[in-house]
């Protein structure tokens, strides 16, 4: 249950931020109905902040808004999956080529080995069946790929899309032994770039997103048997 929000200035981006983290957590499950009263209630807002938020959802993609029948959390379609994903790893491997071009090699590398030691801690949670800690720090790698371009569209255009991945990062860890296999495919990535070997990094990062897609597509496939 998520705290009651105060008011203040950003009223209407921390409610927009605590449905967001909702979906992400799946507290909030795909094709469900949001009830608007009920999120106000229970986050300490009026229902006009709600709503905002809502509005805000529905164009990043992440819930559909029907006229006379509700809101509802987006079920994502294979397609959607696809389009995704494909959008995904050509923008990631861009931005590890922007970032070759514009970085302190000496701060990117000190940055990649602290990523690096993070994903090692990681493993041992992985192995228990604990997701959290390598979700934040799967979330951090990409996210620091993505800045490092120092591209402000192609970092807008990710922010978008990465509200619709995050409601498919438990879908792809909940096919067995993949979660440990991205921690694989992170440290190979990571490997190619300290070595500085650009070509290497960006054919690692579209298969590492490739892979990402054809779990999420194997456990939608799985859940609508």
């Amino acid at each position: 249950m998520e705290s009651r929000i105060r008011n203040r200035p950003n009223l209407s981006e921390d409610v927009y931020e605590a449905i967001k983290k909702r979906l992400g957590d799946r507290d909030l499950q795909p094709g469900a109905k949001i009830k608007e009263e009920k999120l106000a209630r229970e986050l300490g807002v009026s229902r006009t902040p709600i709503r905002e938020a809502l509005n805000k959802l529905e164009r990043e993609g992440l819930v559909e808004i029907i006229p006379r029948y509700g809101t509802f959390v987006a079920n994502l379609s294979p397609q959607d999956i696809e389009e995704i994903y494909d959008l995904r790893a050509a923008l990631e491997a861009l931005a590890i080529r922007l970032s070759f071009s514009k970085v302190d090699k000496e701060k990117f590398h000190k940055k990649l080995l602290e990523i690096a030691a993070s994903h090692k801690k990681c493993e041992e949670f992985v192995e228990k069946g604990n997701f959290e800690p390598y979700i934040k720090a799967d979330i951090t790698f990409h996210n620091f790929l993505v800045t490092s371009s120092q591209n402000s569209r192609l970092i807008q255009i990710m922010k978008n899309l990465n509200a619709q991945i995050q409601l498919c990062r438990m879908e792809s860890f909940s096919v067995p032994g993949r979660a440990k296999r991205s921690l694989k495919e992170h440290e190979q990535i990571i490997d190619a770039l300290l070595q500085d070997n650009i070509d290497k990094a960006e054919k690692l990062m579209v298969e590492h997103c490739m892979n990402i897609k054809k779990n999420v597509l194997y456990f939608l496939k799985s859940r609508r048997r």
